[in-house]
């Protein structure tokens, strides 16, 4: 019963999302619509790590020991083979992301797109598709990052990922990942000294943060995108009642992230909560949709 109500929850998207995904496939790819595959959750950080079996994955594999450098725990998870729909990996991209584009609330066209911590790379296409010059996907994870390349290869060049019938050239392609302008590169969004963006996007990013690296999140955000620059940021997990200490992914909310780029020169434009059929199904009603403009221009 709980299947046939996600099964239905989910073909509830609405007809304007799905025509926009199949646009999408006809101008990049025939296997495009994969961004709109059902997800999974990202659960909060086991409270005994070393004896936790891997969230998500059902091996029945105890998580490996807390490193001690917070933020290598991500090579550790990836690592470690992080499969699609494990774990904080959601196996797509946001439809709440796809139905904003296609609202025409925001244009992406011609701009150049930030999107720190983009995991496998789901979202790239999205905007890439919808117009923007050039995507940069950054991820802090080495292992990460060839498995990003390895998605993006495969959504442009579908005959090269397994079950596909290119040779050896196709899956050197797809190993090079894809578009030129689409493209994933490893670094620290701290220290990445590209900046220029015209548009970032933050989904499960703000929240992987330590609350001590909140404020240099933020700084990052204002240093990465020029004047008039905008910021999409989907904030997730939205729950007041969760321990603020507990995480990642930490409970964040939009009077934090209004709190935290204020003073790096962003100003709220719009801000809504995400319908549920328009979430991941096991994020519903815990999602926040910001849009906030770099003052400057």
């Amino acid at each position: 019963m709980l299947l046939a109500r996600r099964l239905i929850q989910t073909a509830s998207y609405s007809h304007q999302t799905r025509s926009l995904v199949r646009r999408l496939s006809k101008r990049t790819a025939p296997n495009l619509s994969r961004i709109m595959e059902a997800p999974s959750d990202i659960p909060p950080a086991a409270p005994s790590a070393t004896a936790a079996a891997a969230a998500g994955g059902g091996s029945g594999q105890a998580t490996p020991a807390e490193p001690e450098v917070y933020s290598d725990r991500w090579e550790q998870i990836w690592g470690a083979g992080l499969a699609r729909g494990e774990r904080f990996d959601a196996a797509a991209a946001s439809p709440a992301l796809v139905d904003l584009l296609q609202s025409g609330r925001v244009d992406v066209k011609g701009a150049r797109v930030l999107v720190p911590g983009c995991g496998r790379g789901y979202d790239l296409p999205v905007f890439r598709s919808a117009g923007a010059a050039e995507v940069v996907g950054l991820e802090l994870a080495p292992s990460a990052v060839r498995e990003a390349r390895e998605y993006l290869g495969e959504v442009t060049h579908p005959s090269s990922h397994p079950g596909g019938e290119a040779g050896q050239q196709g899956q050197q392609e797809a190993a090079q990942g894809a578009d030129p302008a689409m493209r994933v590169e490893a670094g620290d969004f701290f220290e990445w000294t590209d900046g220029g963006f015209d548009m970032g996007y933050d989904y499960t990013f703000g929240c992987a943060m330590h609350p001590s690296a909140r404020a240099q999140w933020a700084q990052s955000w204002g240093r990465q995108l020029r004047p008039g620059g905008l910021l999409v940021a989907l904030v997730f997990p939205v729950n007041p009642e969760a321990d603020p200490a507990v995480g990642p992914p930490f409970p964040v909310s939009p009077d934090l992230y209004t709190q935290l780029l204020g003073p790096q020169g962003f100003e709220v434009t719009y801000q809504q909560p995400v319908p549920g059929e328009l979430s991941h199904p096991t994020r519903a009603g815990r999602e926040v949709m910001m849009l906030l403009r770099k003052k400057g221009e």
